[in-house]
């Protein structure tokens, strides 16, 4: 995430300057902190059906994403994609990819 952090600095701060580095860097913390639990609640092992983990993982991601990005819809309707949003999405993606490189495959297959 860091190093997707780092590569998407420059083309924020071309677009928008230091308001869109700024909103680039909430977008990613947005990803960053459900990405964090849900690796953690995977490492615990305490859900013995790993669909049951995989949809409350999923939940927990995108309850906190959505619920961020309606926030700032709430608050700050001027907010476009270029800003806020298309930075939420890529980071979004970026965070599910990462986990899943992370998590590696189910218990019981195979690497």
């Amino acid at each position: 995430m860091a190093v997707g952090w780092a590569i998407c600095f420059w083309p924020a701060r071309l677009l928008h300057g230091q308001t869109g580095v700024s909103w680039m860097t909430l977008a990613a913390s947005c990803c960053l902190v459900p990405g964090w639990v849900c690796v953690f609640l995977c490492r615990l092992a305490i859900f013995r059906n790993d669909l049951l983990a995989m949809v409350l993982q999923t939940l927990l991601r995108l309850g906190f994403v959505g619920s961020v990005a309606l926030f700032v819809v709430l608050q700050r309707p001027e907010i476009g994609v270029s800003k806020f949003y298309g930075w939420l999405i890529g980071f979004y993606l970026l965070a599910l990819m990462t986990e899943t490189v992370l998590n590696g495959p189910p218990r019981g297959v195979p690497r």
